[in-house]
């Protein structure tokens, strides 16, 4: 009980207070489960059976290529939803693996309690068809990505985003250079030496995680 006001202040749940929190749990009707770092939640190919809220941590959504390199999706903070295009999809197997990116807990909310929750919040229906709306849009942003013809159009395209989302060409980035290779899908030694080329074009400087975009996010 003491996640109660953390879930509250979550986006699917605002509006619920201590007593409607509780509800979601008797008869077990809701679960929520703490994971440990580098624990699987799902395999590719599990069905999904819940639709998942991450209360606390990180969990990623991932997938690992033939040589051993991971591709991290996306990874996913408290607040944050996944399975809900799958939950009621006939096509309802993971497509990539869910890992816990550090200690972690997670609400689980069975498909049947979804509906419920929906027929009786208009508040929830409409914040988790916000959510799902959210990651349409992300997932669009993702395949634009993939599709880039190489690695310095995706860093650029990234650090760009970054640019307009922190509103200054002055940007912090939110992981290490190990995390941000792994999201894009290239090695890490491939990242280090992009930014090394794109300094030597004069394009952005950078100290750690501190990078000055010498080019407009227009560009």
């Amino acid at each position: 009980m003491d996640f109660f006001p953390s879930i509250e202040n979550l986006r699917l749940f605002k509006g619920f207070d201590m007593e409607m929190l509780s509800s979601l749990f008797r008869k077990g009707r809701a679960k929520l489960s703490s994971y440990s770092k580098g624990q699987m939640l799902y395999l590719h190919g599990q069905v999904c059976a819940t639709l998942d809220v991450v209360v606390a941590g990180n969990v990623s959504i991932q997938s690992v290529d033939e040589e051993g390199k991971v591709f991290k999706v996306r990874v996913l903070e408290p607040g944050d939803v996944w399975g809900a295009t799958l939950l009621f999809s006939r096509y309802n197997h993971y497509p990539m693996t869910v890992v816990s990116e550090d200690d972690s807990a997670v609400l689980h909310l069975p498909r049947q309690l979804v509906l419920d929750l929906c027929e009786a919040r208009v508040e929830f229906l409409s914040a988790l068809l916000e959510l799902v709306s959210d990651r349409a849009h992300e997932l669009s942003l993702t395949v634009t990505k993939l599709s880039a013809q190489s690695l310095r159009e995706s860093l650029l395209a990234y650090l760009q985003n970054l640019s307009v989302i922190q509103g200054s060409n002055t940007v912090l980035l939110p992981t290490s250079k190990k995390e941000l290779a792994e999201r894009l899908g290239f090695a890490r030694t491939s990242l280090s030496r992009e930014f090394a080329s794109l300094v030597e074009d004069g394009l952005l400087s950078y100290t750690g995680r501190r990078v000055v975009l010498h080019i407009s996010s227009q560009n």
